[in-house]
């Protein structure tokens, strides 16, 4: 009788390469883990590329939790007698102005330093001691209005980072005024996906992206050799792209006239409002700030929104490892030199552009 042995030898044995092959191909294959969670009042998405989907899945989650810890201890308006409201170092700094300072934690120390700094280079033009006069509007709240000249006066005394005093030493925070508060919503947003970024790195993610409600933060390319793309939405138009920028390793923010608008007696108001005059910045629709960081583009962009256009510009190239877009009230697209190369402009009919100007800025 005849065996057969060697060649079922070498049939198992092929079999048993097969598995291996593609137990290997299924471990180097690059797959894609997405997340969402409804943080800081938007949606919240982590996508993270990878080999090793548990990683991914444990280093998202990781992101998520110190999102959440920063949304705590930012959060202006939590529901009195919650663990939220007892977690919101914000809640205490403000419910002490005038009376004793408070000691925070170091991110939030980090968030005050970072928005003071600002405050200085824009001179006063950006403000995070801005909470009263946000209350005097309403945003934020259930209902809004629009001030009278003389509640806006009286409420513009209590606006002055100057006044808000900060120990390096203590870690505390201190507003000088009772009646002062302080709004975080230019700054929080934007450390928070900085942060998460830092965990998904130190978890071993070379490939992501952070969005945070158009707050964009991407880690490496989507592809060898192929950058994330991002889309500039149009001011004007919430389905076409003003233009769709290339990044790697960077943040990208946007700061518009058409985010959380308000309809008050049939007109609409944003809710970026300027420090100097109370009432919401009308120099310009959008500015996008391109940086490594993405809570110095999320404050800048605010910022330079606040200012005139040359101003913004100005202050934009001045500043190291920053690209600016802007596009003004009139429709005029300004972008700094640096941006050229990374960004593909795709503007409708009425939008100006001046190639020479932009060369020159």
């Amino acid at each position: 009788m005849k065996k057969y042995y060697p060649k079922l030898t070498a049939i198992v044995a092929v079999f048993v390469l097969l598995i291996i092959g593609n137990t290997y191909l299924t471990r180097t294959q690059s797959r894609e883990y997405t997340s969402e969670e409804f943080l800081m009042d938007t949606l919240v998405s982590i996508s993270t590329i990878g080999t090793d989907t548990a990683l991914l899945q444990q280093a998202t989650e990781k992101a998520f939790h110190e999102i959440r810890r920063i949304a705590d201890l930012t959060d202006r308006f939590p529901a009195v007698d919650t663990p939220a409201y007892q977690k919101s170092d914000i809640v205490r700094i403000n419910e002490m102005a005038g009376i004793k300072p408070v000691i925070v934690d170091e991110d939030v120390f980090k968030m005050l330093q970072l928005a003071q700094e600002y405050s200085r280079l824009t001179e006063g033009a950006f403000d995070i001691t801005i909470g009263p006069v946000m209350d005097l509007w309403g945003f934020g709240q259930q209902k809004q209005k629009v001030p009278e000249s003389h509640e806006l006066t009286r409420t513009l005394a209590l606006v002055n980072s100057t006044e808000l005093l900060l120990d390096e030493q203590a870690h505390s925070a201190f507003l000088k005024k009772a009646g002062m508060s302080l709004d975080l919503g230019a700054v929080a947003k934007g450390y928070a996906v900085e942060k998460a970024a830092r965990i998904l790195e130190e978890s071993g993610v070379k490939k992501a992206l952070i969005d945070a409600g158009g707050n964009i933060r991407v880690l490496g390319e989507k592809d060898k050799g192929v950058p994330w793309k991002i889309g500039i939405q149009d001011p004007r138009n919430p389905a076409a792209l003003l233009g769709i920028l290339s990044l790697k390793n960077e943040a990208a923010v946007t700061s518009g006239d058409y985010h959380r608008n308000v309809q008050i007696a049939g007109k609409t108001y944003h809710h970026l409002i300027s420090p100097r005059t109370g009432y919401p910045a009308e120099y310009n629709m959008s500015v996008t700030v391109l940086t490594r960081d993405a809570s110095q583009a999320d404050l800048l962009s605010t910022a330079l929104f606040l200012l005139e256009p040359q101003q913004a510009l100005a202050l934009g190239t001045k500043l190291s490892d920053t690209e600016v877009l802007i596009v003004t009230a009139d429709k005029k697209i300004l972008f700094t030199p640096g941006l050229r190369g990374k960004i593909e402009l795709t503007p409708e009919e009425g939008y100006i552009y001046d190639e020479k100007a932009n060369d020159k800025s």
